[in-house]
């Protein structure tokens, strides 16, 4: 079978399994576990199914395999600090479409991949990232303007003066949903010190989100290239192993710093096991680390600059899983958003691969 079309089927298989892989997270027993916890069991069962493609491959080592564990690793926990702090829509969008650029950068520039066209090859990831914006404030429940309004209460939170904020009022800034709540002619939006204090921590977290979010679309478009270089030592699944084996070694080490660090500041340590919370972990696991097993033939057949942007299409799947499965989108206007910016990634992936690489 022709190698593009091997390329393409494991990068619908990639796609599949990355796009389904964050639904256990969501199952009511998953939520009670630590994030770093829980990724701590996704780690063990990475390291423990990468050791399954000795069934058909020799054991080979190679040094890629840790650095690409730790892109992973980090990128995980970054994960989690930006949508915690920026929002899911905005994270995911921001992430999803720098991804696609930076894996684009590595294959085309740095590693030097062949490319039928240049121009519309960036036309084709412009299209896809577009879409990806779409569905990201699609699930969200959240229009562009709606979520760059958040964005911008959250830097200038109403002043005391009700005539400077005529048509907003006072905030409610008691949780992470800023609420916009009618003011009373006879309120004032509270102490300007108290305001410029909230206003200083909103807009750190936000920059803070904003920047882990830039950082994990970075990380995650440069996933795959330990593995191009390990091609000199290892060649496609034989690379599992090492990853594997860093996976490992990274997420003691991380969760042994964060361990310390909440001792340190005298908070409490998180369970290491709750009952029915383990399943749902190991689920996230084993289908991340088949995502990730496929993905590797993705890049390998088609190369970093055109496989791992189709693969960034789990985007559609994990949105489907959310308005059918989670029943997170409920309006008609979230429906149509991510049905039309579905087929908006659909077309781009269309494109890439009609002008992208076929290394």
């Amino acid at each position: 079978m022709d190698e593009v079309v091997l390329g393409v089927l494991a990068a619908i298989g990639s796609l599949l399994f990355f796009g389904s892989y964050a639904v256990p997270i969501k199952m009511p027993a998953a939520l009670s576990l630590d994030p770093f916890v829980f990724q701590s069991y996704k780690s063990t069962t990475c390291f423990l199914t990468s050791w399954l493609v000795l069934l058909y491959t020799p054991f080979k080592f190679t040094w890629w395999g840790i650095l690409g564990a730790l892109i992973w690793v980090t990128n995980g926990v970054l994960a989690i600090v930006a949508v915690r702090w920026a929002g899911i829509g905005v994270s995911q969008s921001l992430w999803s479409g720098l991804s696609l650029f930076t894996a684009y950068i590595w294959g085309a520039y740095v590693l030097k991949e062949p490319l039928k066209n240049h121009g519309l090859s960036i036309l084709a990831l412009l299209v896809m990232a577009l879409g990806m914006i779409g569905v990201g404030f699609a699930v969200s429940e959240k229009t562009v303007f709606q979520s760059l309004l958040d964005i911008w209460l959250k830097l200038n939170p109403c002043s005391t003066k009700i005539k400077d904020c005529p048509q907003l009022s006072c905030i409610d800034v008691q949780d992470s949903s800023e609420a916009l709540i009618p003011c009373e002619t006879t309120k004032t939006c509270g102490v300007e010190e108290e305001y410029a204090d909230q206003k200083y921590e909103r807009e750190n977290k936000l920059v803070k989100g904003v920047l882990c979010a830039v950082l994990v679309g970075t990380l995650n478009g440069s996933f795959m290239v330990p593995l191009k270089y390990a091609h000199k030592d290892v060649v496609g699944a034989e690379y599992l192993v090492s990853f594997g084996i860093g996976a490992m070694t990274m997420t003691i080490i991380l969760l042994g710093i964060y361990m310390t660090a909440l001792a340190f500041h005298g908070r409490p340590l998180p369970s290491l096991y709750i009952p029915g919370a383990a399943g749902p972990a190991f689920l996230a696991g084993f289908l991340w680390s088949m995502g990730n097993f496929f993905s590797i033939y993705a890049t390998l057949y088609l190369g970093v600059a055109l496989g791992w942007p189709l693969v960034q299409c789990q985007l559609i799947v994990s949105a489907m899983w959310a308005v059918f499965f989670y029943k997170e989108v409920t309006s008609r206007t979230g429906a149509a958003l991510l049905i039309g910016s579905s087929i908006v990634v659909v077309l781009g992936a269309i494109m890439l691969s009609q002008f992208g690489s076929i290394g």
